[in-house]
């Protein structure tokens, strides 16, 4: 791997993994999964030591030997040994070997077996060092908080089931930081989920937080000391989806030149988010159903039947409703992760939480940048005025851009960019209502809910104007659909958007939409 960026993305996966997935055996597991798509290798190991150097866990690149069975060879212990002695990635042939290290102290180490023979690039050099500090990080938090168990045992053909483990009360999930009544709510039902295997879908606009509320009920959840696995289903290929799913045999397709086990064999006995669920393609969504019910599945390529048990989150911005009514989603599937739906609050439903929110983005930017900023009340007031259509995710941008480029540790009012004609949003969202410029657009009262045609109850489904207030549809569906609705008379679709006649008659004409006669 030659290219810069190619080897920024590469560790930038590999420490989202670390930092998200528990326990360590399930992130290396994943990160060796991650190695072996972006580097030329046949094979790998991850070994993490306890006291007196001796191995605490192995994680063996997938391949068709039987990997609990396998040791380190004097080779491969020779070549380990002396990357740790020199703290350099130790180099011989075709292999590579680094140790980690934390305060001195050996804990752990990569061997690889790459696909090639030649002298190491300064790049590659660089790049193994970095993943020896990811690594050994992770291996320290992991010691520091106690864990590492053994995993179970599995029987013949079968991936263990997990433990039962009571749930207490003294569980935090303070990466969700609220305190208006909509948050609270939600909250208090995520808990109550929490403490069930019942499929949990997650449905709100993008930007509303779906992972972090999935990571929740996987805390509080008795699966909380097992793996939590995520994938987004956007944009995937029905065989690479596949593929990350249920994983490969070797020689499935081109490129699979060895065995990798999918996100649902990860997940076993713990919690995988399926993100982005609404975007699954009509064909998949049966493999995908079989699994969710009968908990089996076949790796691509294979004839195996391999069990798990697995709780399944899905989370969307879609309106499943719609595709289901359209034959784009299977109904039975729709039924099946649409056990418990939490609908997220979109942040201009959350009085008072865009400034607590914007505090802890400008101490996370603080410490990551060595700085000491703070907000001056007016811009704690101008960030509460703004509607953020982008949401949490809108909001976290706009505190990072502005204390970048804020003139003083104090960030005043005037530092915001809707303040000098700048705002990013302001040009995203220009045409989200009728009649309104771009700077009013972004300095809407959080308590209104109309942005964009939404309802006031946005991402809830009652009644008739499910189809017209679910999340995922356009303003121009909306539009359609209470016309629709109303028989194709403006006034009363003007009532059914909270609209007025004018900007309903101005919408149908922006959007090229012929008025018809019922």
């Amino acid at each position: 791997m030659t290219n810069a960026d190619e080897r920024t993305r590469l560790l930038s996966e590999i420490a989202s993994d670390l930092i998200s997935l528990t326990p360590l055996e399930t992130a290396l597991k994943v990160v060796m999964n991650t190695l072996d798509r972006h580097l030329p290798m046949r094979d790998g190991v991850f070994v993490i030591y306890g006291a007196g150097r001796e191995p605490r866990l192995t994680v063996w690149h997938a391949d068709s030997h039987d990997v609990r069975s396998r040791s380190l060879t004097v080779e491969q212990s020779d070549a380990i040994d002396c990357a740790l002695a020199s703290g350099e990635p130790h180099f011989v042939k075709k292999t590579v070997a680094l140790g980690f290290k934390m305060k001195g102290e050996a804990i752990g180490a990569l061997w690889i077996d790459r696909t090639f023979q030649g002298s190491a690039v300064a790049g590659e050099m660089a790049l193994m060092k970095h993943i020896a500090k990811l690594i050994a990080k992770a291996s320290q938090r992991e010691l520091c908080s106690g864990g590492g168990s053994e995993p179970d045992e599995p029987q013949a053909g079968q991936i263990p089931k997990i433990k039962p483990r009571p749930h207490t009360q003294h569980d935090k999930i303070d990466w969700i930081v609220g305190e208006s009544p909509a948050i609270k709510k939600v909250l208090e039902t995520t808990k109550i989920a929490a403490a069930t295997n019942s499929a949990v879908l997650l449905r709100g606009e993008t930007g509303t937080g779906k992972e972090c509320f999935a990571r929740a009920i996987h805390a509080l959840s008795i699966r909380k000391s097992k793996p939590f696995i995520k994938l987004n289903c956007a944009a995937l290929s029905e065989t690479v989806l596949e593929s990350e799913l249920f994983g490969h045999e070797k020689g499935a397709f081109t490129g699979a030149l060895l065995q990798r086990a999918g996100r649902f064999e990860l997940a076993n006995g713990g919690t995988l988010l399926l993100d982005e669920i609404g975007d699954v393609s009509p064909q998949f969504q049966a493999k995908l159903l079989r699994v969710l019910q009968e908990g089996e599945f076949e790796r691509l390529g294979g004839t195996k039947t391999l069990k798990v048990d697995v709780r399944v989150i899905c989370a969307t911005n879609k309106d499943l409703e719609a595709a289901v009514l359209r034959g784009e989603f299977r109904a039975d599937l729709y039924y099946r992760i649409n056990v418990v739906p939490i609908i997220l609050p979109p942040l201009r439903q959350r009085d008072g939480d865009i400034s607590l929110l914007a505090q802890v983005f400008l101490e996370q930017f603080n410490k990551a940048n060595d700085r000491n900023f703070d907000f001056a009340p007016s811009a704690i007031d101008i960030l509460s005025k703004c509607a953020f259509p982008g949401n949490v995710r809108e909001l976290d941008n706009c505190v990072q851009r502005t204390a970048t480029l804020a003139r003083s540790n104090t960030i005043a009012s005037s530092d915001f960019a809707c303040q000098q004609d700048q705002c990013s949003s302001a040009l995203l969202w220009k045409d989200a209502r009728d009649g309104i410029g771009n700077d009013a657009v972004h300095s809407l009262n959080p308590r209104d809910t109309t942005l964009g045609g939404l309802g006031a109850n946005a991402g809830t489904l009652r009644g008739s104007a499910a189809t017209m207030e679910a999340p995922g549809l356009t303003e121009r569906d909306r539009l359609i659909n209470a016309m629709v609705k109303a028989g194709w008379v403006q006034a009363k679709a003007a009532r059914i958007l909270g609209k007025t006649p004018r900007q309903v008659g101005y919408a149908l004409r922006r959007f090229g939409i012929d008025v018809m006669k019922e």
